[in-house]
Parts: C-alpha cells; sequence; structure tokens
C-alpha cells in the first residue's frame, strides 16, 4: 500500500496504524510527483492519497485503486472524483477500524486456508521427520 500524505504526522499515524494492523506492506511519500512515480513502478495494492495533495484541475491517473483521504464529506466527494480509478475516499481522521474497513473493501481478500511456500515446506520437514522416528521405533522393537 503507497500512502501519499502531506502532513508528516497524519503520515506518520496512519503509517503505524497499518503496520500494527500487520496486514500490509507499506511505503509512504509526502510528494504527490514522487507518489505517482512509485504508484507507477511499485505495485501497491491501492493508493491512499491526501486530497490536498491532488492537482487543482484535470483527473490524476495513478494506476492502482485509491482511497481519497479528506475533512469532510462534500470535499471528500469531490476529490475522489478527481482521481482515476478511485473506490472512495476517507476522513482524514478516521478511527483504526474505519481505516481498516475502508481497505478491507479495496483490497482482494486472501484466500483462507491457504498456506504459503514457507509453510509448506515447514509441514514437509515434519511429515519427513515423524516417518522418521516411525522407522527409527520399528527398527529398535525389531532389534
Amino acid at each position: 500500500m503507497l500512502l501519499a500524505v502531506a502532513h508528516p504526522r497524519v503520515g506518520e499515524g496512519l503509517e503505524t496504524l497499518l503496520r500494527l494492523e500487520g496486514r500490509y506492506e507499506t511505503r509512504r511519500l509526502a510528494k504527490l510527483a514522487d507518489a505517482i512515480a512509485l504508484a507507477r513502478s511499485w505495485p501497491a495494492d491501492v493508493v491512499v492519497i491526501d486530497g490536498t495533495l491532488l492537482p487543482s484541475e484535470g483527473i490524476l491517473a495513478l494506476g492502482r485503486p485509491a482511497l481519497v483521504l479528506s475533512g469532510n464529506d462534500v470535499d471528500g466527494e469531490a476529490r475522489a472524483a478527481r482521481v482515476e480509478g478511485a473506490v472512495g475516499w476517507l476522513r482524514s481522521d478516521a478511527t483504526p477500524a474505519q481505516l481498516a474497513a475502508a481497505l478491507d473493501r479495496v483490497l482482494p481478500a486472501a484466500p483462507e486456508g491457504v498456506a504459503g511456500p514457507l509453510a509448506l515446506a515447514a509441514l514437509g520437514a515434519l511429515v519427513a521427520l515423524f516417518g522418521a522416528l516411525l522407522l527409527y521405533f520399528a527398527w529398535i522393537a525389531l532389534v
């Protein structure tokens, strides 16, 4: 997830909340030009962009789904309409639960019960160890 937030404390707060959640790889930038460049080169699932960073005219194309941060409903709707691929807006002072809920609506859900490669390797090692122990006990019983 790419955070493009101008205010350092707001950006730090959002980044901290997301890191504590433990489900997001997050990068934070404070300038629109840097965010545009990174959004095009780094495969962020979503861009959370501060509405105050948006240009005063035109449509901003980030090439990624986006949530726009705003201070109120009127500005939020208007600013989200100026970002191509915007999936909505969120108050800048959103609670952790509101932030997580908004991101859950945008981000693809990870399939439940699907193990990653490290978990599969660990499971394979345990099965091999268990098989070796069974063979060892059978050999001891016969000898």
